[in-house]
């Protein structure tokens, strides 16, 4: 059983975060694992700036992580990824949607080589997903989130922490347009395995095996 893994979850409003941490939640709590929500910044605002903390394992008593605690980061945009960058241990595992939503009013230009070189000063274990891209080829954009929760079950499963999570899949996802999110969770779980080579999975074992 896992004693405590933390995932925080980093966008702007809109992009479904609370959906995919609840998700995550429900998945650990069918295979007998509790967990701990906590949205921390402002959801309702559309466009804002978002960060969720998903704390799972019998040892978890508080809701928020602590700073430079997240075994992994789910990001849904670059720019929110970076600015919470210092959540994640360092060697941590993030998995970052490869979109850049660039705030109203910014005077410098951030380009997108120069966030990625950044996330990637705190961890080797960096991948980049085609989640809002995939998305939108489908017909759902707002279903990027669904894409990088099968990236992260895949990673689950990949580091030996969770099982079987297919069968659970279709019984959590809204049933509208419930074919094209499984196919989305497929192909994030089929992107990540695509991404990630045997030598770092060995190596995020290891930082799992302290969970």
């Amino acid at each position: 059983m896992v004693e405590e893994l933390n995932v925080v979850i980093v966008g702007v409003g809109g992009q479904g975060q609370l959906f995919l941490s609840r998700l995550i939640a429900e998945v650990f709590a069918k295979h007998g694992t509790r967990s701990l929500v906590a949205e921390t910044h402002g959801m309702s605002q559309r466009g804002g700036s978002v960060i969720v903390h998903v704390r799972v394992g019998s040892r978890v008593r508080a809701p928020l992580i602590p700073m430079g605690e997240a075994h992994v980061m789910l990001g849904m945009e670059l720019i929110e990824s970076a600015r919470y960058l210092d959540y994640l241990k360092v060697g941590g595992v993030a998995l970052v949607n490869e979109k850049l939503v660039r705030p109203a009013g910014q005077v410098v230009k951030l380009r997108e080589e120069d966030l990625v070189e950044y996330i990637r000063s705190r961890t080797p274990y960096l991948v980049l997903l085609s989640s809002s891209k995939e998305a939108t080829n489908l017909g759902v954009p707002l279903s990027a989130n669904v894409h990088i929760f099968g990236a992260f079950v895949e990673l689950m499963e990949l580091a030996e922490l969770l099982k079987g999570v297919d069968d659970l899949v279709p019984t959590l996802l809204p049933r509208r347009q419930l074919d094209l999110n499984l196919k989305l969770y497929r192909m994030g779980r089929e992107e990540l395995r695509s991404k990630i080579s045997r030598e770092h999975i060995e190596g995020i074992k290891k930082l799992f095996n302290r969970c």
